[in-house]
């Protein structure tokens, strides 16, 4: 299971703590990989810190502009369509 997977799974079980320490590992790992900034957002959105979330999704973006799970959720949350399903990997941008 990719990590990706992992955080969509804590998260959903409201496991924040754990999957937080998970994208951190990751993120020292692989510094310039726009995922572990992308799951920060999304984490960040479960504990209703939009802004925080912003900033995260904004970080993601600017380590691979071309990253689309960061497109898709800065779109979200820019245009507050909330019914459009959070991007945790490019299969969930459609």
């Amino acid at each position: 299971m990719n990590i990706e997977e992992k955080c969509r799974n804590l998260l959903n079980e409201e496991k924040y703590d754990e999957c937080k320490k998970i994208i951190e590992i990751e993120m020292a790992k692989r510094p310039d990989s726009p995922i572990p900034q992308n799951l920060l957002g999304l984490l960040e959105e479960r504990r209703f810190d939009k802004e925080k979330a912003i900033r995260h999704y904004r970080a993601s973006y600017s380590l691979d502009p071309t990253y689309a799970p960061a497109i898709w959720n800065l779109e979200r949350l820019g245009t507050g369509n909330v019914c459009k399903k959070c991007a945790y990997t490019e299969k969930d941008c459609k």
